[in-house]
Parts: C-alpha cells; structure tokens; sequence
C-alpha cells in the first residue's frame, strides 16, 4: 500500500476512534438521543472495523516484527488453515452477543480492542480466519481478553474437528481451561468445553460433560445455549 495511503488511513482511524469517545461522552450527559446515539455509534464502529482491515491489509505488506506473544501465535497459526464451520458454530454465534463487555471510552487502545472485537463477532461462522485474525489483534493489545482467549481456543477445537485431528481438539480444550481463570465469572470456555469433551473427543469425557456443563449453567449462559447444555448434561449423567 502507499505510504500516503496508510497515513490517511491511519489519520481516520484516530478521528473514528475519538468520535466514538465523544458520542459515548455526549450520550452519558444526556446531549444525545439513545436511539440517535446508537444509529451513529454502530455507523463509527463499522467503518472504524473497515478501515482498521484496511489498514492490517496495507501493514501486511511490511516486513513483520520479531517475537510475537504465544497466544497470537496460535491464532496467526489457526488463521492460516482451512478453519470449516462445524457444530457449536452457532452457540459461538450466539454467545458472542454477550461476551465480557469491552467499553467503547477510555483511550484509543480500548476503542481499538472494541472495534476489534465486534469485527471478530461479525466474521464468527462467515470468515473465520478473519475473526481469528481480529481476535489476535486484541490479544496483541489485552493479552487477558476473556472473549479473544475463548474464542480464539473454540476456533482451534472447530479446525481439529475439521482436519480431524484429536491433538488440535486437545489443545484446544487445554486453551479453554486455561481461558476459564481469567474471568471466573464467564460462561462460554466452561460451556464450549462441555461441548467438545461430548461431541468430539474420542471417546468421549462424559464427567467433564457434567462438570463443565454445569459450571456453564452457573454463569448465565446465553439463553440459546441453556437448553443444549441441559441435554448435553442429562446424556453424559446416563452414561455415568
């Protein structure tokens, strides 16, 4: 990309980003609508997504830095295989509706991540190269992101159900466990766990099922997930 190009990109991005710190401001006094301030927040947060893609396609191009953290590592590394929607693509999609919330205030590194992360939401079951690629930045900027660490993991179980490969299922889950001391109070690796230990794991952990499936329910999952990690939970208790 030219230089140019990149510099004006870049200046965007910054005026995106503090538009989205003033109409936060403006809203919390009052000064704007709420119906208002959402129709001009999302707009600011798509195109602030799209230019932020923009400008990691024009970055691409330069020669990359040396030593990356671990956690982007295996998010660059899923990224670059042939990540398949499979099953639990669908809970992941609706869980990420109401993952540990990232504030849209608070400096420009934070409305970065913010951004970061509904593009990564948004890529979920479509693209997911680029939502792991969209996670790894977060990581990049909040090595402790809940959500990015969770997902970031599922993605990896997704392709080793897709190559087939019980390792990468394995250290997926490992990811997850992982990913559960960060926010003790976050439903999703304890959900996504309960999935994996029943429908991929071969043979199967049906004690893990229950385990994680109820650590799961107490934590308030996202009502679509509820019902599946119920049966999941009543199945695995028959086996035992």
């Amino acid at each position: 990309m030219n230089p140019d190009r990149l510099a004006e990109l870049e200046e965007e991005r910054r005026f995106l980003l503090a538009s989205i710190r003033d109409i936060e401001r403006e809203h919390e006094v009052g000064d704007v609508e709420t119906d208002d301030f959402h129709t001009l927040r999302d707009g600011y947060v798509a195109r602030a997504a799209a230019v932020m893609r923009e400008i990691d396609d024009g970055r691409s191009a330069l020669p990359p830095k040396p030593a990356r953290s671990p956690w982007r590592t295996v998010a660059m590394i899923g990224a670059t295989l042939a990540v398949a929607v499979g099953l639990g693509v669908f809970v992941a999609q609706s869980a990420g509706q109401r993952l540990p919330g990232q504030s849209l205030t608070g400096g420009e590194q934070a409305d970065e991540v913010a951004v970061k992360l509904v593009e990564a939401r948004q890529a979920l079951g479509v693209d997911n190269a680029a939502s792991l690629a969209a996670y790894a930045r977060v990581l990049e900027l909040e090595p402790e992101n809940a959500e990015a660490r969770t997902y970031t993991a599922w993605l990896l179980v997704q392709n080793g159900v897709q190559v087939q490969s019980q390792e990468q299922i394995v250290q997926g889950i490992e990811l997850l466990r992982d990913a559960t001391t960060v926010d003790p109070t976050y439903a999703d690796p304890h959900c996504f766990i309960a999935i994996a230990s029943a429908n991929f794991l071969d043979p199967a952990d049906p004690a893990t099922v229950v385990e994680e499936g109820q650590a799961c329910l107490d934590r308030n999952p996202p009502a679509a997930m509820g019902p599946s990690i119920e049966t999941m939970i009543a199945d695995a208790e028959a086996q035992l």
